[in-house]
């Protein structure tokens, strides 16, 4: 599809599969699945996608007046492509969310690939393994978009803002959160990314390296800076660095994440001192504001963890529901924390980061790392009969089975967290209940 064959913004194009619809690439061409070459306002959604070069290609101009807008790829499994699953260039607003992403090719061998530029970029809920080049990677590729075209690093078309339709060279505003990058080769590599969230995600174990913060110019302003990066939990066992911040990616606010550099057996995980659980050269070090981060084992290259930070080390898989020992590819749950982790309850609460992965709503102290686990105690309430218009507010609260709302009554119950009723909870004719949270009835 292309620019002639579009959707919009209020009628876009959908895709969608029927349960079970699966498709071998093709080989020729772009030999994608799904080539979106400049087309706007297309969704593809709920395929399974086997082999070819890429599974969905969606591109757009280099300049941002040119780029490709409003595309969705969604609840898409993906695999055995030569090059990429998922690629995107200059493509802004485009969304990415509950797509599986593994056993990328030689070509390229990224899971979801995000290029040249693209803002206002979405990216929630995938899960990517098995890739031989970074499993996530946004590269606005300056090298490309810039240089190439003869525009100078420093020009505004290059490292402007996307908000005055400049900074083909840089990628903006973008939302990465809850996704699942796990088992490869390097983990997300974040390239000229400002001014973008980066939450709620788990991400490990890589045999090269983890996660890095960077860019590829000379220009200050290209490096990946601005960005918030908190409850994530970023784990590593090589001795390569699990979270890194080089050439001028600074100015980020790095908060309430767990960092743990581990060595597993297949019968055992224990602490593993000589991996770089953090590392910032001259260009960041005291350039960024890391606080409140749980780190365990390693050590540091350019940094020092402060006062809020905890250091431990000492490592107990029981910490978690599951923790995976060497060999075994953990389902996502099973890094919840257990009740009595020690990254439970510890944390400030951050008004950037209000719910954890799942979405449930975080409690002041919270829980470090992308799960809330620990709830506040419910409210007491009585058995009681119920005839009249009626709010009941509380943090969280369990509803005994004698409460009865009685004909013609009328109750709201508000909570911050949940609301769960007993057995035996009764509405009478006309009655009408309201529950503003998660509920849970029997």
């Amino acid at each position: 599809m292309d620019e002639d064959n579009s959707g919009t913004y209020d009628a876009p194009i959908v895709l969608k599969a029927d349960p079970g619809v699966e498709i071998s690439c093709c080989s020729s061409s772009r030999a994608t699945c799904f080539n979106l070459e400049y087309a706007d306002y297309v969704a593809v959604d709920g395929f399974t996608l086997k082999g070819g070069s890429y599974g969905v290609r969606a591109v757009g101009g280099y300049e941002t007046h040119y780029h490709q807008k409003g595309v969705a790829i969604l609840n898409n499994h993906i695999s055995g492509q030569y090059k990429d699953p998922i690629l995107s260039g200059g493509s802004d607003w485009i969304v990415v969310e509950n797509n599986i992403a593994h056993g990328a090719g030689s070509g390229d061998g990224h899971g979801i690939y995000l290029s040249n530029g693209g803002d206002w970029m979405i990216v929630r809920n995938n899960e990517t393994y098995d890739n031989p080049s970074s499993d996530f990677q946004i590269n606005a590729d300056p090298i490309s978009t810039c240089d190439d075209e003869g525009i100078s690093y420093d020009d505004p078309l290059c490292d402007g803002s996307a908000l005055d339709s400049l900074g083909a060279g840089v990628s903006e505003f973008n939302l990465i959160e809850a996704n699942y990058f796990h088992d490869g080769s390097i983990g997300p590599n974040l390239t000229s990314v400002r001014n973008s969230v980066f939450r709620n995600n788990i991400i490990g174990f890589y045999s090269r390296h983890g996660t890095s913060f960077w860019q590829e110019t000379d220009n200050p302003k290209l490096g990946s800076a601005n960005n918030l990066i908190e409850h994530n939990l970023f784990m590593g066992e090589s001795s390569s660095h699990v979270l890194q911040f080089i050439n001028h990616s600074g100015n980020n606010t790095v908060r309430n994440n767990v960092l743990l550099a581990v060595s597993r057996s297949d019968t055992s995980v224990s602490v593993r001192s000589n991996t770089l659980l953090l590392e910032q050269d001259s260009t960041t070090e005291g350039k960024n504001n890391v606080a409140g981060n749980y780190f365990v084992g390693g050590y540091f290259e350019g940094f020092s963890p402060g006062s809020s930070d905890f250091s431990d080390t000492n490592f107990d898989a029981s910490w978690f529901v599951d923790f995976p020992y060497a060999g075994s590819i953990a389902k996502v749950e099973a890094f919840k924390p257990v009740a009595n982790a020690p990254i439970a309850g510890v944390g400030e609460l951050l008004s950037s980061t209000p719910k954890d992965r799942s979405g449930v709503v975080r409690v002041n102290p919270t829980d470090l790392g992308p799960w809330q686990i620990t709830l506040p105690n419910s409210c007491s309430m009585s058995e009681e009969t119920v005839t009249t218009t009626k709010t009941v507010e509380c943090e969280a609260m369990d509803i005994p089975g004698g409460y009865e709302i009685l004909d013609g009554g009328d109750v709201t119950f508000r909570a911050n967290y949940y609301v769960s009723f007993a057995r035996g909870f009764h509405v009478g004719d006309g009655g009408i209940i309201h529950a503003l949270t998660g509920v849970s009835i029997p």
